[in-house]
């Protein structure tokens, strides 16, 4: 099954430094819903689920974010901060914490909260994306956008499939 757009990722670069848009690219990073979670939620899910068609999508997706943090990492240090494992909300900073992994163990809630977080997480790019007038940032979010539609394509067909 695929889990990334076949379109190529854009060139990782910024107009200018720009703190403001650094700090709000960390919560997209490693915040409560992030790619850094995701890759989290993803892996705890592979490990505990017994399907193993289902272990290899989530172990795959997770490498997609996996790719998507190193991109969102980056972009933070090109905006000039250093990318570290946290997220700025209303100029507190708050270290990613694996309180936010969704320790869920039922398949239709697991896939159900995967669907979720990745909504919660486009609609995330798509507020930068909004506030921001780097074009090559919103470029290259949008771009992660489409694998992240991608994704809870791929779940809701998983969750279609479940009994």
């Amino acid at each position: 099954m695929q889990v990334k757009v076949d379109i190529p990722y854009p060139e990782v670069k910024v107009s200018s430094k720009n703190i403001k848009l650094a700090k709000e690219i960390l919560s997209s990073y490693a915040g409560p819903i992030s790619e850094d979670t995701a890759i989290h939620n993803y892996m705890f899910q592979y490990l505990i689920l017994e399907n193993d068609e289902i272990k290899n999508i989530l172990k795959e997706i997770a490498i997609v974010e996996m790719h998507h943090l190193e991109i969102l990492g980056e972009l933070v240090k090109k905006l000039g901060l250093t990318p570290l494992y946290l997220s700025v909300i209303n100029d507190k900073t708050k270290w990613f914490s694996g309180e936010y992994v969704t320790y869920e163990k039922e398949l239709k809630n697991i896939l159900l909260d995967n669907i979720r977080n990745e909504e919660l997480a486009i609609k995330n790019y798509e507020k930068i994306i909004i506030q921001t007038d780097d074009e090559y940032v919103k470029y290259i979010l949008k771009r992660i956008i489409l694998d992240e539609k991608l994704h809870i394509q791929v779940f809701m067909k998983l969750y279609s499939q479940v009994k």
